[in-house]
């Protein structure tokens, strides 16, 4: 009844009905001004359906000089093309990413000021010794030119194959917190999994610790109720819901914040692909099995994490000069020789806002590099063409590349549009495996023992191009091969999907596969 009740009387339905009537209103003008244009067409010699051409002949002139990637620009020439004048509004509606511009010009300022000292020139000494370290190398100082974050070492890392294993060692790290913790995630629901850390985050409260938290407001919108922020601070708990939705329709509804940041005084900080709810510690099950994994940073690197939460915090609280305080750097109250060296280490983030696509280009250049293998997890398989390439390619070359992906999917339409991108793939060597138990949400890059990426940015477009997204590169961490042990433990419970295997999971599909991967940009 409580469910029922939340369904039709919540702020979700609410949102959705007036979306709706939105839409309905589009479509009624559209279909009003269309009928003016026939009547004027009568007495001004078709000049109506001029305009209405020369208007759809702009907009496509407009998407075509744009710098969205190529298959972007394709999707929304369809729309504009097969809609007209209703497909040029839902384009500058949702797909103008120049309608972003106040937000990037309020973001611009705040990237610039968290942009970290750059990398050590030890470090940079250090990498210069080898071609495989030169390769770390222009790895990391790509990710600092474009993003702001230098590459450390001695950071520790400690790697979680499981959400199970993850929940106690958080629950441990919280308790031990002195100054401040911060947290940022897609998605909060409660729960046993969140209220047992949000037992700990009140008693920290009460005891003086600069407690933050953060979360993406769509990401929670169907497990948060609104007053939730308000609920926290009662509780001494600062808190923030990041691009508060309104039932408005605009572009910047597609523009999210996916990342999932924990750091506790700037010592401790864990990322992946976990977020604070119940089924990814498979306390509730709906999709089979929940695999998804995360990684602890402990160390001078974690500075990465608290530079990359506080952008998003000041984005929306304010207070530039939090930017430049020295209590968020670990040796303010930690001691460097008291962390043993694991590699290289090197947090980083990819934003909407600007041209760069930092989590694109780090993929197709640790495809680039790579000599034996490629192993990829991922929840949405949904890679643009220069990607696609790029894996064929590696396959075709010798490369051993394995990409798993769920076998049991949470978005039926994601998925059917994730296996419509095995037949090239297969074609050309790639080992695509589904995971038998369940759903994998694990989002993970791991290539030749020696470099690895791991956090929250899916291969699709979302994740790529429109989403706040982190992850870390690693390089020589003893973590790549705990990593890579357990990608291997999942490839033996899933099954691989080969040829004679998608030819027959294809029969029946390829016209509704066809269809979907026209609006895959969109997914």
């Amino acid at each position: 009844m409580k469910k029922f009740f939340r369904l039709f009387f919540g702020r979700l339905f609410w949102i959705g009905l007036i979306i709706f009537v939105e839409l309905a209103a589009i479509i009624l003008l559209s279909i009003f001004f269309n009928e003016i244009l026939e009547i004027l067409s009568i007495y001004f010699y078709f000049a109506g359906s001029i305009l209405l051409v020369l208007l759809d002949v702009i907009v496509m002139i407009y998407i075509i000089n744009s710098k969205a990637n190529s298959s972007y620009k394709i999707t929304w020439l369809f729309i504009v093309g097969l809609f007209s004048f209703i497909g040029v509004v839902i384009y500058l509606m949702f797909g103008n990413k120049n309608t972003t511009k106040r937000m990037k010009k309020k973001i611009g300022p705040i990237v610039n000021a968290t942009r970290q000292i750059p990398t050590s020139p030890r470090i940079n000494e250090e990498l210069s010794k080898d071609s495989d370290s030169l390769d770390a190398l222009k790895i990391a100082n790509y990710i600092q030119n474009s993003s702001g974050s230098p590459i450390y070492d001695h950071t520790e890392t400690t790697f979680f194959k499981i959400g199970e294993e993850f929940w106690p060692v958080v629950l441990e790290e919280l308790k031990k917190a002195k100054h401040y913790i911060f947290i940022e995630y897609f998605i909060i629901e409660k729960g046993e999994f969140f209220d047992s850390i949000l037992n700990i985050l009140k008693e920290k409260a009460k005891e003086g610790v600069d407690v933050r938290l953060m979360y993406d407001d769509v990401g929670s919108i169907s497990t948060l109720p609104t007053s939730f922020p308000k609920k926290m601070e009662k509780y001494g708990i600062k808190c923030v819901s990041y691009n508060r939705f309104k039932p408005f329709i605009n572009v910047k509804i597609n523009n999210r914040d996916h990342r999932k940041i924990l750091v506790i005084d700037g010592y401790i900080g864990f990322t992946g692909g976990l977020n604070l709810a119940d089924e990814y510690v498979n306390k509730i099950v709906r999709f089979g099995y929940w695999k998804d994994n995360a990684i602890m940073l402990k160390g001078r690197g974690v500075y990465g994490l608290t530079m990359l939460f506080l952008q998003t915090w000041v984005a929306n609280k304010g207070g530039y000069q939090e930017l430049s305080d020295e209590k968020y750097n670990f040796s303010y109250f930690y001691h460097t020789s008291t962390i043993e060296n694991d590699g290289y280490i090197q947090p980083y983030g990819d934003i909407p806002y600007d041209d760069e696509a930092v989590a694109e280009s780090l993929y197709l250049r640790l495809i680039s590099i790579a000599r034996k293998y490629i192993y990829i997890t991922t929840p949405y398989l949904i890679p643009t063409e220069a990607m696609e390439m790029a894996l064929c390619n590696a396959a075709k070359g010798g490369v051993e590349v394995h990409i798993v992906t769920p076998g049991i999917p949470d978005k039926k339409a994601v998925f059917n549009i994730t296996r419509s991108y095995y037949d090239k793939l297969i074609k050309a060597g790639v080992h695509v495996h589904e995971y038998t138990p369940g759903f994998i949400h694990e989002k993970m890059f791991i290539v030749d023992d020696k470099y690895a990426t791991i956090g929250t940015i899916n291969v699709d477009y979302r994740s790529l191009y429109l989403n706040l997204e982190n992850a870390v590169f690693l390089y020589k961490a003893k973590t790549i091969l705990d990593m890579k042990e357990d990608y291997e433990e999942t490839m033996r419970v899933s099954e691989e999907i080969t040829l004679e295997k998608y030819t027959k999971l294809s029969r029946h599909r390829k016209i509704i596969w066809g269809i979907l991967r026209i609006f895959a940009p969109m997914m």
